[in-house]
């Protein structure tokens, strides 16, 4: 493990790494061998052997896991720190005792606003620095203009490479991982495709035909899904040649960030409050343009797929949305059945307020000619998406901690039977970040109801709402531990 206040080497981390990949080969190889008995061991064992350990066992590891990581990383973050302390909280001896530890999932959108707004970076830095055990201080960020060239300062003097989110709600949300991790979410987002005993999937790391690779978007940038495919694209694919994105460039965090306040500024009928960074401002002409060419890229994309890829396996991503629309645009244009029926696809991000046909579902999956595609759950704070079974509910990988929330009190549930209740996480894999996030997510957690389809330990059954959807713009987290230490962090988090 990288001591995470030792400033790491200029350039620690290009995302085209064959280290990363040869990392995973290694751990992969190892783990074979001597099986999981700790967390990192737990990503590395099949699919198989990951939902075949008996949860007892599987608990044994996390609490083990849980304290080690409470003890390095408590003296480390800040915002840990001040909620152990508050709560007089010193030692962790069981998985419940994390759950007033957990963070609020502002916690990582927490700045100011007004930061980006006056390009003020260099107190960004300082936000951010109190997310991470590695050492951001002495990294010069004066002459950053945009969120773009803030992050790629960021990574390009310190191991971090961080992952945002989509900024729906008005603000986007950084998450501090390095490069400690991304092996480990490499590893986890491949292994994601592996049917458990016969389910539908492969194994990409021994697939032995490469594959084309489609995605309805960008094919660079900082998401989850985009950081782990531009490291495994000489697995999958061979090269580049072979990847094919539907935007040309990257996926600009500027731009996403616009997107969210102009949505949310209009919603609030604020939009003539807005306030814009004059760097953002001289690139508007620039975001303008690609708006206007967005039909014309996605045709093309299209065209190249019906053209020149019909009746091929290959490799598609993007969320649920986007295969609908282009599900639908080949029905309008006769196009059924379009690739090999044991093509690999991965999908998710749920229905993002739209309403979908009754029978989106068998639509999407004739026009892609597959019998079945795979979804997900997850989010940008979590490492490793969980598993959809053939029973369409949801498995939490081992490595994570899954808590359930009441609605009425914060409380944390008792982990037997049924319950309804916001979810929540501890994710033991994050090294150099805490990762115990508490979500927006009203689920259903069945703890000791064994799940048809054969996988040890608890699991969610669908659906999954956001609490935003049910209670409206309210989603406040009535407590978790104490609310009030709660408030004390994000407040802090913001006194930047």
């Amino acid at each position: 493990m990288i001591d995470g206040r030792q400033r790491p080497k200029r350039g620690a981390l290009r995302m085209r790494d064959s280290s990363i990949l040869q990392e995973v080969k290694d751990r992969s190889a190892h783990h074979a061998m001597v099986g999981a008995s700790d967390a990192i061991g737990l990503v590395y064992v099949s699919t198989d052997e990951s939902f075949d350990i008996p949860y007892p066992e599987v608990e044994a590891i996390q609490r083990r896991a849980l304290k080690e990581r409470f003890r390095e990383l408590a003296p480390k973050i800040e915002p840990l720190k001040r909620l152990a302390d508050r709560q007089r909280i010193v030692e962790l001896d069981s998985l419940d005792a994390a759950a007033p530890l957990l963070f609020d999932h502002s916690l990582y959108k927490s700045y100011p606003l007004a930061l980006l707004e006056q390009n003020r970076f260099d107190r960004l830095t300082e936000w951010l620095n109190r997310l991470t055990s590695h050492d951001l201080s002495g990294i010069d960020v004066s002459k950053c203009e945009t969120i773009d060239g803030w992050l790629d300062t960021i990574e390009a003097h310190s191991a971090l490479v961080c992952s945002h989110s989509g900024g729906t709600t008005g603000k986007l949300s950084f998450v501090p991982r390095s490069r400690v991790e991304m092996p480990q979410l490499v590893k986890s987002q491949l292994k994601w495709f592996n049917g458990y005993r016969g389910e539908y999937g492969t194994d990409l790391e021994r697939e032995p035909e490469k594959l084309p690779m489609f995605i309805p978007g960008y094919k660079k940038g900082r998401y989850i899904l985009q950081q782990v495919l531009d490291v495994a694209v000489p697995l999958i694919a061979g090269s580049d040649d072979q990847y094919y994105a539907a935007y040309p460039g990257a996926m600009s965090a500027d731009m996403q960030s616009l997107a969210g306040r102009l949505a949310a500024a209009e919603t609030k009928g604020e939009l003539g409050q807005l306030q814009l960074n004059p760097a953002l401002k001289a690139r508007r002409e620039e975001f303008v343009r690609f708006r206007e060419r967005q039909p014309e890229y996605m045709r093309a994309y299209f065209d190249n797929m019906v053209d020149n890829f019909k009746g091929r396996r290959v490799f598609i991503g993007g969320p649920w949305t986007i295969h609908l629309d282009t599900a639908i645009a080949g029905e309008q244009r006769g196009v059924s059945g379009l690739f090999a029926p044991n093509s690999v696809m991965i999908t998710g991000g749920g229905q993002k307020g739209r309403v979908f046909p009754p029978d989106w579902y068998e639509r999407i999956c004739r026009f892609y000619g597959v019998p079945e595609i795979r979804a997900g759950y997850g989010m940008t704070e979590m490492i490793g998406y969980m598993q959809e079974c053939r029973s369409h509910r949801y498995h939490p990988w081992p490595h994570t901690v899954p808590y359930l929330l009441s609605p009425h009190d914060g409380t944390v549930l008792p982990r037997v039977g049924r319950k309804t209740g916001r979810f929540a996480f501890m994710d033991l894999v994050a090294e150099t970040y805490w990762g115990g996030l508490i979500t927006g997510d009203e689920v259903t957690m069945v703890w000791d109801d064994p799940c048809e389809c054969g996988r040890q330990g608890p699991w969610i059954d669908p659906p999954i709402r956001r609490f935003g959807e049910i209670r409206g713009s309210d989603d406040k987290i009535s407590c978790a531990g104490t609310q009030d230490a709660h408030d004390k962090a994000l407040e802090y988090m913001k006194s930047v």
